[in-house]
């Protein structure tokens, strides 16, 4: 079967487009510009990419199937031609998704504004280790795995990222709605997307209809320290198991010890007291670790073998791409408030004594408004230099990078253009211990590999 990818470059849609081309179907896809690390990813995977749309050329192409990533508006010249002719069947991709791999299956669906791919990685890397073949299916690049997308054993369970944003166009549910979930995690609930969400009870309507999906003999693993989950959990018709610092959790986490190595806590919960090494950094990984621990054993029980050593974590999440005598350079994917602030705190765990030189751009639909206008000023706290790109996608209410600079009174603030960066950071590595952390949802137009290049020199 021949499948077509309308946006093939998105993490979501190029993992899956891998993921299917490995069970025998014939992929190709077109996109408008695709960044790393997932152009490599598809190139290494041989998948042929066409740029820009064409109508013709899909016509030519003639697949059996085209995918509508959530990306693709109305207009787009490819989308009216199968609109027009009805020749071509099209689906989203978390419809595809149920089709094709996770209808008969036990899923672990992973939500939540923030930590998914993390989770999402860390189970399915517990369930590897502990001798099982899950299949999964990540919105990141895991360094364990050859991709973020892998079929498993029919029989095993398949971890998915389940992302509260849109289907397609053309089906405004959350992408999770459509995953069948066995296990439901629940990371956090914050105010996000603003784009298609109105405020928190909104997003909170849409977590809350995906808890009506999980079956009696399922369960909800959920942060239970979180205001906004709890206003939504328990639920009658299916078991919730709560995980967090607060002494009414199921799991409590506790003892937690901070090194430059990662970081040793104690899981309580069952009658048992769990110590668990991780080498990540943050109190978010600490949460996230506990929470893919109780996900797993929900297959293991008490015999599950945690161990999280040779763990690698994932490309462009706390990814260290340069680390010599002095200078360290960092990617990471955080644009929200709340995970910038986490970010910034896990690296100053990591690297102590080095002066914290932050770069951030504004690119995700929310970064760009400024619905979070305030609370940008306090997320780079940690920081002793922190540089504000350009909006990326300048709207109507857009985020005043200036006034967000002038309000920033705890440490040096400047706006900036990305070419200036590339051109003065280079400048800035002497013999100081420092680390350059770039904070993107996207490529940054390269300043990271930019800078990692001047300082390999």
């Amino acid at each position: 079967m021949k499948i077509y990818f309308l946006g093939i470059g998105g993490t979501a849609m190029g993992n899956l487009a891998i993921l299917l081309q490995s069970q025998g179907y014939s992929i190709c896809g077109s996109d408008t510009k695709i960044y790393a690390p997932m152009s490599d990813l598809l190139s290494k995977n041989g998948i042929e990419i066409y740029e820009g749309y064409d109508a013709e050329r899909l016509e030519k192409l003639n697949p059996e199937l085209v995918i509508v990533g959530n990306v693709i508006p109305r207009g787009n010249e490819e989308i009216e031609w199968l609109l027009n002719g009805k020749k071509i069947p099209y689906c989203s991709l978390p419809e595809l998704i149920h089709q094709k791999i996770i209808a008969n299956r036990d899923a672990i669906v992973v939500t939540g504004t923030h930590g998914k791919t993390t989770t999402t990685t860390l189970i399915s890397y517990l369930l590897s280790i502990n001798g099982c073949d899950p299949g999964y299916f990540i919105g990141g690049a895991p360094l364990n795995f050859l991709s973020g997308a892998c079929y498993g054993q029919k029989n095993s369970p398949f971890v998915i990222e389940g992302d509260e944003y849109d289907s397609a166009f053309f089906d405004k549910r959350s992408k999770f709605i459509h995953y069948s979930p066995k296990i439901l995690i629940i990371n956090n609930i914050e105010l996000d997307h603003v784009d298609i969400f109105r405020d928190l009870q909104d997003i909170q309507r849409t977590f809350f209809h995906v808890t009506k999906l999980v079956p009696l003999n399922g369960c909800i693993i959920a942060n239970g320290d979180s205001k906004a989950i709890r206003e939504l959990l328990p639920v009658s018709w299916t078991r919730t198991i709560f995980v967090g610092k607060d002494e009414d959790n199921d799991f409590i986490i506790k003892d937690e010890q901070r090194t430059t190595r990662g970081t040793t806590f104690t899981l309580a919960g069952d009658g048992e007291e769990i110590s668990i090494e991780s080498p990540l950094f943050g109190d978010h990984n600490v949460r996230n670790v506990a929470i893919a621990t109780v996900a797993s054993r929900q297959y293991f029980g008490p015999n599950l073998n945690i161990d999280f050593q040779n763990f690698k974590g994932i490309k462009k999440r706390q990814e260290v791409i340069f680390n010599d005598q002095n200078t360290v350079i960092i990617e990471d994917f955080a644009h929200h408030p709340t995970a910038i602030n986490e970010t910034i705190r896990a690296v100053r765990q990591a690297f102590p004594e080095h002066q914290l030189i932050t770069a951030f751009e504004p690119r995700s639909n929310t970064a760009c408004s400024n619905c979070f206008q305030d609370r940008f000023v306090n997320a780079f706290v940690g920081s002793d230099e922190v540089y504000i790109a350009e909006v990326f996608k300048n709207k109507n209410h857009s985020l005043d990078i200036h006034k967000l600079v002038n309000d920033i009174d705890y440490c040096s603030a400047y706006p900036i253009n990305i070419q200036t960066i590339k051109l003065s950071f280079p400048k800035k590595i002497n013999h100081q211990k420092q680390v350059f952390l770039f904070l993107s949802n996207g490529d940054f137009s390269a300043a990271a590999q930019d800078l990692k290049n001047a300082a390999s020199l």
